[in-house]
This record gives structure tokens, sequence and C-alpha cells, in this order.
């Protein structure tokens, strides 16, 4: 890595007009993921990861258009990888590393582990971090693509910002969907929100598709699968998937539209975010008779299910003992 030349007035230029001090910190976390996520790939620690999550859709295809997300998150890329080597490489290659301007360490607790940002830019430097979700292998396999471009990239010297593994967006968005069956987050709805209304860039959806992923997600989410060694393993009980339901009006206090702060500019309504999700996601009342079982997510229906996810395109899970 070489010439990289990041400053206040960059970080300034960066950071969304009139957002302050939340905006500023924000854009760095920024700038100190870009970073680390091209270190990372050139030194192929990403190789058996796949990136995905509201940070990989505002780098890969939002750019300034999305919303800043402070989370880094990453599925196993391969079925039958071993998750333990991937998060120790993955852990061990950030703690202690210094790219340009910033230092890079990690912390743990109970289990879940984050990246901590250092830098001699001031401000509230401690609180700068990401948390870190590692996840089971995509049910699809995942593609290639590369940054959104952005003025701040030309600091970045070389090499270039590389492609990366990510995971589809059909099943980044039947992920958000299967959460908002659980729980509205305001960050969910903003990233349903703008890839609804932005076709050109994230291209034409498979609808039939993100409905089969997310009703699958539902059931795996409250019963659980094994393949190989991996495990989906079921995290939540129910609720089953109810399409009046998923798509009410969530904009009388299911979320804090603040959670969204500086993150996004400009930053829609409560109102606007739930008329949008619930017309464009409509299509997640056209169940058919597989998916309509599957909503109900009882476990007595794992057959069904089993069979549902062998036929899901690029057949990753036909031949690997899944039960």
């Amino acid at each position: 890595m070489s010439d990289i030349n990041i400053t206040s007035g960059y970080i300034a230029r960066h950071t969304p007009q009139g957002e302050g001090a939340q905006g500023r910190d924000a854009a760095i976390v920024d700038i100190a993921q870009d970073l680390l996520l091209r270190h990372l790939h050139y030194a192929g620690i990403l190789d058996s990861l796949a990136f995905k999550g509201g940070t990989a859709l505002r780098k890969l295809y939002a750019g300034t258009a999305g919303r800043f997300s402070l989370d880094l998150d990453f599925s196993i890329a391969d079925i039958g990888a071993n998750p333990d080597d991937a998060l120790t490489n993955l852990i061990t290659s950030v703690d202690g590393l210094e790219i340009g301007p910033f230092r890079y360490g990690v912390s743990e607790r109970r289990g879940k582990w984050t990246f901590l940002y250092s830098h001699p830019f001031g401000g509230n430097v401690s609180s700068l971090q990401s948390k870190i979700d590692l996840t089971p292998p995509p049910w699809l396999e995942p593609i290639k693509r590369g940054w959104r471009p952005l003025p701040i990239h030309q600091q970045y010297g070389d090499p270039p910002l590389p492609e990366i593994k990510v995971i589809r967006i059909e099943e980044n968005l039947a992920e958000k969907i299967a959460r908002l069956n659980r729980t509205t987050t305001a960050r969910d709805m903003y990233d349903l929100y703008w890839l609804a209304r932005n076709p050109t860039i994230v291209g034409n959806f498979d609808k039939h598709l993100i409905r089969r992923l997310a009703i699958l997600k539902i059931w795996t989410d409250a019963n659980g699968v094994h393949a190989s060694n991996i495990f989906w393993r079921p995290g939540h009980e129910g609720p089953p998937f109810i399409s009046e339901e998923w798509l009410r009006d969530r904009s009388q206090g299911d979320f804090d539209i603040n959670d969204i702060g500086a993150l996004a500019n400009p930053t829609p309504t409560a109102k606007e975010l739930s008329d949008e999700v619930s017309k464009y996601y409509s299509f997640l009342s056209d169940l058919d008779e597989d998916e309509k079982v599957l909503s109900s997510v009882r476990e007595q229906d794992r057959p069904l299910a089993l069979h549902c996810l062998s036929e899901l395109p690029d057949k990753r899970l036909v031949e690997i003992g899944m039960y």
C-alpha cells in the first residue's frame, strides 16, 4: 500500500453536509473500512469470506446515495469451510495492523468481536469501531463486485480497490426481509427503501427468488439446518410469516427514524420509508403453495424445506447431506 493521503480536509469533504460530529465519525470509519478491506483482499484473507449487509450495499452498490454503515458483516464463502479458521485468520490479520493514518485493533465480549480504529484526526477516537458478524455460507454462489466510485478513493494510492466476493443482492434482501419479520430496524427499512428506488444501480430483482429465500430463511431461523460441518442454527422462535403483518404501516412507533441519524443524507420520514417498503415489496404476499406451508415455520415441514433449499439456483445445497 502506498501514497495514502488522508487529511482532515478530505474527511470533511467525505462527511455528509450538515451532519456534524456523528457524520464525521461515520466518514472516518468508512475510509478506515475501505483501506482495511483492500488490505485483507490482497493478503488473501477475504478469499474464504463473502461480504454482506448494509456496509456491502453502501460500498459496492449505493456509494454516496446510500447510508453509512458501521458494521462489517461476512458469510463463510464455501459450503463445508471451517468457520473457526476463517474467524481466526480475520482477527489475527487485523489486530495491530497499521494502514496509512489508521491503526486497527480488536476486542471481544461474550463471543462477539469488534474492530477498533485509532486515527490522528481528533474527536471521539475511542468510540470508532465496527461490530463483526460472521455467518454460515450463503445459499447462492457469491459474486464479485467492485466499489462504487467516490472522490475519496483517489486518495488511497495503490493498489486499486479490488472486486471482492459479495453475496447476491437477492440473498442480502431476503436476509433483511427475514429480520424485519422479527423486529423492525430503521437501518433495514432504509436499505430496503433505497434498493427499491434504485433499480438502475442494483439491476432487476428476481422477486420470486427473493420471496422464496426470505421464507426459507424465516423457516431456518426458527428450526435450523445442518449441512456437512456447517450449521444454520435456529436463533429465533417464530414468528410465522404473515404477509399482511409484514406489509403493515410501521411508521407509528415500530422504529426510531433517528437510528439512521447522520448515516443517510437526506433521511426520509418514517411514513415515507414504511409506505415505499409496503408498496414495493407487496410481492411478498404472492406465496406459492410450498411457501404457504413453510411460512408457518413448523418443524414438521422440514422435508419440504430441505427440498426447496436443494432446488435453489446454483444447487449449492444438493449433495451435502442436509438434515
